[in-house]
């Protein structure tokens, strides 16, 4: 299957926990694995500083892989969608799991994200 939305193209940044890349029409798409926890958060930060700073119209956060997330990495994710807003950027969470989908809700933060359940509708969507 040959699906834009999951190849990594040319562009790919590895990160630890993830990577960041360059879509064909100018998004980009930022892939978390792991825990979002505070040693995670501490490395992913600046990297999602440095997309948010690139100008793109659009960055999508694939969580899909994340397992756990805390206060510090839903408090990343609050400052990262803060900062695409100060930067007119669009910020658009995709496919994360029901765990994190229910500390969005608990936390009442499911209404402030712009949730997508899967990466191919978070980059549809336009």
């Amino acid at each position: 299957m040959n699906d834009p939305a999951h190849s990594p193209g040319p562009a790919a940044q590895h990160l630890p926990g993830g990577e960041i890349r360059h879509t064909g029409d100018g998004a980009l798409v930022c892939t978390l694995t792991g825990e979002l926890d505070l040693d995670a958060a501490a490395v992913v930060e600046p990297v999602l500083a440095e997309a948010v700073g690139s100008g793109a119209p659009l960055l999508v956060l694939d969580l899909s892989g994340v397992e756990f997330c805390d206060s510090s990495g839903l408090n990343l994710l609050l400052r990262s969608r803060a900062d695409a807003a100060a930067a007119g950027m669009d910020l658009r969470l995709a496919a994360a799991r029901s765990q994190l989908l229910r500390l969005f809700e608990i936390t009442g933060t499911d209404r402030v994200f712009a949730l997508e359940p899967t990466l191919a509708s978070a980059l549809a969507v336009r």
